[in-house]
């Protein structure tokens, strides 16, 4: 209860006259500022204190020119102080045993910094000190001064001086009608000293606060200070008088609480101390077991150096007993062990609060040589002072032969370290030169298999281009020429599905080899991304657009795209992305027999997209979903009815290299119902993670311009030429580069498609030549390549062979709306 010093609550104003000061002044001051006290100081130290309850006594008994008397005649002194540094329960204790309502706080110098009031002390303990307290009857004065309203001020001021009270209660018929306090009187005397023939009608206030018997202590606490007031008249039901409750009331009944709570603190402490008593005893007992059972030797002694205690183990390693050596100097003791004294005392010198003294000691013991770790350390109290010291001694003879034995080994160690590093230096040298021969052989197997891809590519693109060609040309032009005619119609039909194996099977062995290359680019680091802010929701359009003819011919299963009303925008290459998905919504189909495959894309959190491949298939087992995306690994997950699952394994492993380079991660997890769900997780491109979707259609078609082909091989040249011929545009062609920047410089086509391997100037160094010509260097192209090399950045875009004439179209088109 009040564990604050007086100087941080009370504000440092006094209010202090001299002791020659006019009663007549001290008044006015007092009423003016509404206080209830004035020091009495000379030269700033107070020499004594003027309260309302000392001119209420002045005006009773010094008659009507007490007025004109001084300050020091009506003082009380000597005047009760405290010091800036007293705590508040301090002063709260000092205010309830004298029964005083002001104490005037004093500096180092003695002179006047503040007062501390009844008032100051309630509000600085808190009200809440207060809520233990029960009722107000309980602690209220049940002996109250009653007056009528006709009684003189005079007669009244008598009254109360006589009584030494600090308050009159007007009463008619025992209910309060007013009162009269020792503020009233002051206020009065200060107007006019002679009082005349005032009655307490006059003077009284009214109404008066009153408060109920049943009302709680703290309340009529808040209630005072509320209405400014330092008592309150209780009263009944029926607001008849039963007595009164000051401020100094509830010091007194806080004094109570106070003692009941020191009481108990001491008992608490009593009891503490006894237990603290108990504890120590048994700690000192079990600490002595213990160092008596201690294989260590140790020594106490005093801050003198005065031997206090040796254990049995100390007794026995110097050959000293604890009777004899108890009280005696430990530098002397010493000798007998056969201690260098200079060098001993040396060491104690060196013993500090922070630092011991190591040292060892060998001697004879049972015929044999033995070492022992000695410590000598201080004992400090919390001044610094050493109060004793400790020495501390083990036999060591074991851990140094140890360390001796350690020593020898380290020395056959480090000898046969540099015998195996000898060794290990040839093979590493062996392996690097095997290290440098395989780095060879990779570079060796990179040119191989890009040799191969553009070997097997360029065939590849004939076929499929030819395949798709006659079979749009057969569907076209010979296939309504078998009319009626069952037979030719039937025939006719066999060789359209055998056209459509052709293809199927030629995108096949196109989607393997690129799965090898690309695991190939990936793990050696040579893949190309060409990354760039993506619309997520594009690619998904594009990916779902390219796989929507397989789900053409299989009305028993759906493929269905759910897209965010907002898309999420990635850092990306589109290509590699529409790869991914290609693959997951191509094995989703393989192995789904009936149901749906649905497509989905939404905003999980901030800066994060989910992309989900949901099939309705014979789903996936728990200990196979992590395996599947392993390199050549594939996992029994057959529809109904399907056999065996065909592929290489990479598939998968492609995907996660692709989403796992883009910072993101992939895996699977079982379907709603049945089936399973590939996801995938990429981080968005900016803080929002969102874009609002662009307006999005075919570019209107314009008239079809010229395309100039560049190929040096006929068969792809002329699948090129046939097809472009087929869709309306306007073909020609190139052999090789420098054709191709003879026909570009006579015929400015609207688009070039470009090969890259080709005779004589290959295709790197005819885009260079024709981005260095201002009249043609505006001219878009279209690289199509077998090589899994990267294009020059003269390119506008890139197709992989064997061509998708889809893709070729859809390529064509953005270039030419790009140049418009």
């Amino acid at each position: 209860m009040g564990d604050r010093r007086l100087a941080e609550i009370i504000t440092p104003d006094v209010i202090a006259v001299s002791p020659d000061t006019p009663v007549r002044a001290g008044l006015a001051v007092m009423r003016d500022r509404g206080i209830s006290c004035l020091v009495v100081a000379e030269a700033g130290v107070p020499v004594g204190i003027v309260t309302e309850r000392d001119i209420v006594w002045g005006a009773a008994h010094r008659g009507e020119a007490f007025a004109d008397r001084t300050m020091g005649e009506l003082m009380t002194s000597p005047v009760v102080t405290v010091d800036e540094d007293t705590m508040l329960v301090e002063a709260y204790h000092l205010l309830a045993r004298k029964r005083l309502r002001h104490l005037v706080l004093v500096d180092a110098a003695g002179k006047a910094r503040g007062v501390l009031t009844q008032s100051d002390l309630i509000e600085s303990l808190g009200h809440d000190a207060l809520t233990e307290m029960q009722r107000v009857g309980d602690i209220m004065t049940r002996e109250v001064v009653t007056a009528p309203g006709n009684c003189t001020v005079r007669e009244a001021v008598s009254r109360m001086a006589s009584r030494s009270i600090s308050c009159l209660i007007v009463a008619r018929e025992d209910r309060p009608a007013g009162i009269v306090t020792e503020r009233d009187v002051v206020r009065l005397l200060a107007e006019s000293p002679h009082m005349g023939s005032l009655k307490l009608y006059d003077i009284m206030s009214c109404p008066v606060v009153c408060a109920e018997a049943e009302r709680p202590v703290f309340e009529a606490a808040l209630l005072m200070k509320k209405r400014r007031v330092r008592r309150l008249v209780v009263v009944d039901d029926d607001r008849r008088v039963l007595g009164l409750v000051t401020q100094s009331d509830i010091v007194r009944a806080l004094e109570s609480r106070y003692v009941r709570t020191l009481k108990s603190a001491l008992a608490e402490k009593d009891a503490a101390l006894r237990e603290v008593g108990r504890s120590l005893v048994a700690k000192t007992v079990f600490l002595d077991n213990l160092l008596r059972s201690a294989e260590m030797a140790i020594v106490a002694v005093d801050e003198d150096w005065r031997v206090t205690y040796v254990n049995p183990a100390a007794e026995e390693m110097f050959g000293l007993h604890a009777e004899t050596v108890a009280g005696r100097d430990l530098r002397e003791v010493h000798q007998r062990p056969g201690i260098d004294r200079a060098a001993f005392l040396r060491g104690l010198d060196a013993v500090s609060p922070t630092h011991s003294y190591d040292f060892t000691l060998r001697k004879e013991r049972g015929g044999t040589a033995h070492s022992y770790a000695v410590r000598v350390s201080g004992i400090y109290d919390k001044g610094g002072s050493p109060s004793g010291f400790v020495l501390m001694a083990r036999d060591d003879t074991e851990r140094r032969q140890a360390e001796e034995s350690l020593e020898r080994l380290t020395r056959n160690l480090e000898q046969l370290v540099v015998a195996r590093t000898s060794d290990l230096t040839a093979q590493a040298k062996e392996l690097e030169e095997a290290n440098t021969r395989l780095r060879g052989m990779d570079e060796i197997k990179s040119a191989f298999l890009s040799s191969v891809s553009h070997e097997l590519r360029t065939p590849l693109t004939s076929l499929l281009g030819f395949s798709k060609l006659v079979a749009r040309d057969f569907a076209r032009h010979f296939m309504p020429l078998a009319g009626d005619d069952t037979a030719l119609v039937r025939r006719g039909a066999r060789i359209g599905e055998n056209l459509r194996v052709l293809a199927a099977e030629g995108e096949r062995l196109a989607r393997l080899l690129n799965d090898f290359l690309d695991l190939s680019r990936i793990e050696s680091g040579r893949m190309e991304w060409r990354d760039r802010p993506i619309l997520l929701d594009d690619v998904l359009r594009r990916a779902v657009a390219a796989v929507s003819g397989m789900f053409a011919t299989r009305p028993e299963v759906d493929l269905e795209l759910r897209l965010p009303e907002i898309s999420p925008v990635v850092v990306a290459d589109p290509d590699r992305l529409e790869q991914v998905l290609l693959n997951l919504i191509g094995n989703a189909a393989k192995f789904t027999a009936v149901g749906a495959v649905t497509v989905s894309l939404d905003v999980p959190e901030r800066n994060l997209a989910r992309v989900c491949v949901r099939d309705t298939g014979p789903g996936i087992a728990a200990e196979d979903r992590e395996l599947i995306f392993d390199k050549f690994r594939q996992v029994g997950r057959d529809p109904e009815g399907s056999g065996p699952a065909k592929g290489t394994g990479l598939g998968l492993a492609i995907c996660r290299e692709i989403v796992t380079h883009y910072g993101g991660r992939i895996w699977v997890e079982p379907a709603p119902g049945r089936g399973a769900a590939f996801v995938f997780e990429l981080p968005t491109a900016d803080a929002e993670g969102l874009c609002v979707p662009t307006a999005r259609g075919p570019a209107p078609r314009k008239d079809r311009p010229l395309v100039l082909v560049v190929d040096d091989d006929p068969a792809v040249s002329s699948f090129l030429i046939q097809f472009l011929e087929g869709e309306g545009y306007r073909v020609a062609s190139a052999h090789d580069g420098e054709s191709a920047l003879a026909a570009a410089e006579r015929l400015r086509p609207g688009v070039i498609t470009m090969d890259m391997a080709m005779p004589g100037m290959d295709g790197r160094a005819a885009m260079e030549a024709l981005r260095r010509d201002p009249e043609l260097s505006a001219i878009p192209i279209l690289v199509i390549t077998g090589h899994g090399d990267a294009p020059c950045h003269a390119a506008d875009a890139v197709l992989p062979k064997p061509l998708d004439p889809d893709r070729l179209l859809a390529a064509i088109e953005e270039l030419l709306a790009g140049k418009g």
